[in-house]
């Protein structure tokens, strides 16, 4: 989908910048992120760089800045094959692709000579900028505890009063603290503050619940520097009886997977975005994401603390060892970046500071949980890592076992395990039958949604201990060893849903935050040999499925025995009415359903009211195209970097998608936006999918489609301002 190879090589950046800010002040420039090894000249002097494409690059500008002279600012960057750069792998080995250039956002910081420092620059262990622990965390009563990293970069020694100020979601202001210090010219200091708060708000899945707290610097009653933090109010606990505990409270959770990347534009996606992505994640019934392989845009997490999505944040790695000293110490590194990155994030629930299915040695491995220690203070952080005995992750992974099939987490029987991937490589490895593109059709969309199915169920029954599992994965992406991108994905690299999201989807309860009564039945209801099964997912107590207005069945959710796979290479007995016991609503499988054009209905009643209902016609022949654009709970940003995904449906004369329509549709795209991607894609399963991306300036964005045969669309999208 033109991502799967990018340029590879050497690229440069150049800009030059005047004199900015007052002389006296601090200058720091940096990039969220250079693919991958980074070096940096101001005015031809080289000072800086980084070893590594997923975490931000920090320079001093100060000493050019101070001169009042222009400075000349050149990046180099390096994104071909290096062992010695995590993660390491050669590209034409790699499951995911590296991308190259500055691919997100950079910034600049100016400060006074006395000021709160960033994390990243600083460069010491549990400290440096702002940093939020809960020692205690209960619903009567809980204590933020704050420590504020500042330094006085001066010569004459400077006194401040150092003030935090919490403030709830409606701005009231709920606890301070204030505390004095002194220091003398080019000396640091770490001030400890304790807030309480009473009859708190806890953050969690289903409630999460945001403050703002502002810490100040102050001489006298001026204001010299300012940092806002968003806060979230949560204790974790992991124990092999209970699982999870979350406030006290046991939560099972329902993960993914997801990687960064989006057709045609690779990596750069922009804030908005990445929001979008998670939206849908929240949408499919996750409360868990793994962030495979590598630290992602901060967006990312700000996204997750929002919406209410634990976060496994994970090094770069893949497959890869590498003796060299250099290369651990880019792990280490690495370690240390992330968690002085992203430490305040109350979505973070574990740190995973192993590389990924790798299997260091003890040694190296406790090495790294240990660096990852090193950077925290308190409870509520647990370094996890694929699991094998001796080394001390606080939670080892389950691991696989190929022969039978298991995923045991054996490695400590004193740690309870996580699940962070299934559902794909079991079921055929490179040839999975997980592995299906929507324009494969029902059958083989219905065989990748019972893969997932029954691996939940199993999942969910063989390991108690285990609190969560994790989908591979959520969106499908390219790979730097094959050309086609892999599409074990509940949606497509489009992000357009397979039937299994809705299987994930119908998890939920019906009156859960993010929910409602829902039911799906996934079928396309065509003339074409169609399954006599009808599987429906819905999270109602009953669904009746009805064929041109005639009831065929009224059913409870599949309740047969849980049974083995079968044949795991070739699709074992897709729902076969178990398999179901342990999920928190099984499907319902409707059998010996005899096809007949018109209109399939599944309506869902709880306490024997309808309270859901899904309806799917018989397409008729291709009529017309029919524009909609993903927005996800963001609006198009203008400013030039924001981009959405837009969808022309090829469909019949009653707007029904022609689900084996592969047409070609050109698109036009005018006004404050344009075209990224091909100009005339070809419809999967009646569906031609373009990026528009935003221009700078806020506006009308006009989008056309035509396609020979078909009657055309326009739609107009309204781009926000970037303020």
């Amino acid at each position: 989908m033109g991502a799967n190879d990018p340029w590879r090589g050497v690229c440069y950046y150049r800009q030059t910048l005047a004199p900015f800010g007052d002389s006296q002040q601090l200058a720091t420039l940096t990039f969220g992120v250079g693919m991958q090894v980074s070096d940096v000249w101001i005015n031809d002097k080289w000072v800086g760089g980084r070893r590594g494409g997923y975490l931000p690059i920090s320079i001093d500008l100060t000493p050019f800045n101070s001169k009042r002279q222009k400075m000349s600012i050149l990046v180099r960057l390096d994104n071909e094959d290096n062992p010695l750069v995590p993660p390491g792998k050669p590209y034409r080995q790699l499951d995911f692709t590296y991308q190259g250039g500055l691919y997100r956002d950079a910034y600049l910081t100016l400060t006074n000579a006395v000021h709160i420092t960033d994390a990243l620059v600083e460069n010491k262990p549990a400290s440096g900028g702002i940093f939020v622990t809960f020692p205690k965390v209960a619903e009567d009563e809980s204590t933020v505890e704050v420590r504020t990293h500042w330094r006085n970069s001066g010569t004459m020694a400077a006194g401040v009063t150092v003030r935090q100020e919490l403030k709830d979601r409606d701005g009231k202001v709920v606890a301070t603290a204030e505390k004095s210090g002194k220091l003398n010219g080019g000396h640091d200091a770490q001030e400890v503050q304790t807030l309480t708060v009473t009859h708190p708000h806890l953050w969690s899945p289903d409630s999460p619940y945001l403050y703002t707290l502002t810490t100040r610097l102050r001489q006298g009653a001026e204001v010299i520097d300012e940092v806002t933090t968003k806060v979230g109010i949560r204790s974790f606990k992991l124990t092999r009886q209970d699982g999870l505990l979350v406030n006290g409270k046991p939560l099972r959770l329902v993960g993914t997977n997801r990687h960064q990347e989006y057709p045609w534009v690779g990596n750069a996606l922009s804030r908005e975005a990445n929001y979008r992505d998670f939206y849908k994640i929240k949408q499919a019934g996750f409360n868990m994401v793994r962030l495979s392989h590598y630290p992602q845009d901060p967006a990312v997490l700000e996204a997750c603390d929002e919406l209410g999505i634990f976060v496994i944040d994970c090094i770069p790695g893949w497959q890869f060892m590498n003796s060299d000293e250099r290369f651990r110490s880019a792990v280490r590194q690495d370690i240390r970046d992330m968690i002085r990155r992203d430490r305040n994030h109350p979505s973070v629930l574990l740190w995973e500071t192993s590389l990924n299915e790798t299997y260091p040695s003890t040694e190296i491995a406790n090495e790294w949980h240990n660096t990852a220690h090193e950077e925290f203070i308190g409870e509520n952080f647990f370094t996890a890592g694929d699991g094998h005995k001796g080394a001390k992750w606080d939670l080892p992974y389950n691991g696989w076992n190929d022969q039978t099939k298991d995923r045991p987490q054996d490695a400590d029987p004193n740690k309870p395990g996580y699940i962070r991937e299934y559902g794909d490589y079991e079921f055929g490895g490179g040839r999975s039958t997980t592995r299906m593109f929507r324009g494969q059709g029902e059958a083989a969309l219905l065989q990748a949604a019972w893969n997932y199915v029954w691996s939940h169920n199993k999942n969910r029954a063989k390991y108690p201990w285990t609190f969560g599992d994790g989908n591979w994965l959520m969106f499908d992406y390219n790979r730097g060893y094959d050309p086609r991108p892999e599409s074990s994905g509940i949606s497509d690299i489009n992000r357009i849903p397979r039937f299994n999201f809705y299987f994930f989807q119908s998890q939920l309860d019906a009156n859960a935050p993010w929910s409602k009564p829902m039911v799906y039945a996934a079928n396309w209801w065509t003339s074409r040999p169609s399954p006599t099964k009808v599987v429906v997912f819905s999270n109602c107590d009953e669904v009746e499925l009805r064929v041109n207005g005639k009831v065929i069945s009224r059913q409870k959710p599949d309740a047969g025995a849980d049974t083995p796979y079968g044949d795991y290479q070739n699709g074992g007995n897709p729902f076969d009415g178990g398999n179901g016991k342990h999920l928190a609503h099984p499907p319902f499988t409707f059998n010996g359903v005899t096809f007949e054009a018109g209109k399939l209905e599944a309506v869902g009643f709880i306490g024997g009211k309808e309270a859901a209902r899904h309806e799917v016609l018989t397409p008729g022949k291709p009529s017309a195209l029919r524009l909609r654009v993903d927005t996800s709970g963001k609006d198009l940003k203008a400013g030039g970097s924001d981009l959405v995904f837009v969808y022309a449906d090829v469909v019949d004369a009653n707007g029904t998608i022609i689900p084996d329509s592969s047409a070609p549709v050109t698109y036009v795209v005018s006004g404050e936006g344009r075209l990224v991607g091909p100009k005339s894609p070809l419809a999967e399963a009646g569906i031609a999918t373009a990026l528009v991306k935003s221009s700078l300036r806020a506006g009308r964005v006009l989008v056309r489609v035509t396609s020979q045969g078909l009657k055309g669309a326009e739609l107009e999208i309204r781009t926000v301002d970037e303020n």
